[in-house]
């Protein structure tokens, strides 16, 4: 994160750059990578919502995992972004070079800590699975922490492409937002977590 930080990077730039990335990342492009991706695409906004409820016990081990990270202090509210290996989301960047890549992992995190400064009481953390095929933007060296299996097994158990947010809140309850290549579980406030959550929570199997 330190060379990151050294980057000269102008609040303009990286409106700019972010403006550019989401464009190439467009869902016109996406779903055509779809079909060649082992992790599922979800398009439809009804269907990118998923909720639940951990128990007491699950809870408890969810806190004690979180805490060995030391990047992150646990608080009351956790938001967890996560991405699955083999994930064709960030393809269109392969051919991009070192300096715009290193543009738009500063952007995206730099999302992050302006969204934290605005919510003392959530936890931010970015986590990946185990494997090797991942995206520049997603590679080690950012605040991303490997997966040892348990956030895996316990609330990301469906591979997405983009990745999944999720956000626990102090009661157990939890909101997974899926396909979500630009955080976008940051943008929901109290307000908009309580309604996915009772619809999610309360949705009928079609």
């Amino acid at each position: 994160m330190k060379f990151l930080l050294s980057l000269p990077l102008k609040s303009w730039l990286a409106v700019k750059i972010v403006k550019r990335y989401a464009t190439l990342l467009s869902i016109t492009s996406i779903c055509a990578l779809a079909y060649s991706c082992a992790p599922k695409l979800y398009v439809d906004e009804d269907k990118r919502y998923d909720a639940g409820s951990l128990t007491d016990a699950q809870l408890d081990s969810l806190h004690s995992y979180l805490k060995e990270n030391e990047r992150v202090k646990l608080k009351d509210t956790i938001i967890i972004k996560y991405d699955f290996n083999n994930d064709a989301c960030w393809n269109d960047l392969r051919n991009q070079n070192t300096a715009f890549l290193n543009d738009v992992r500063w952007a995206f995190q730099k999302n992050i800590i302006d969204k934290a400064a605005k919510r003392p009481k959530t936890s931010i953390y970015q986590y990946k699975e185990i494997g090797k095929n991942f995206s520049q933007v997603k590679s080690s060296g950012l605040e991303i922490e490997t997966d040892s299996g348990f956030l895996k097994r316990l609330l990301f158990k469906e591979p997405t492409t983009c990745g999944t947010s999720a956000i626990v809140l102090p009661n157990g309850k939890f909101l997974l937002i899926k396909s979500d290549p630009q955080f976008s579980a940051l943008l929901l406030n109290a307000k908009d977590i309580e309604e996915k959550l009772f619809q999610n929570l309360v949705k009928v199997p079609k």
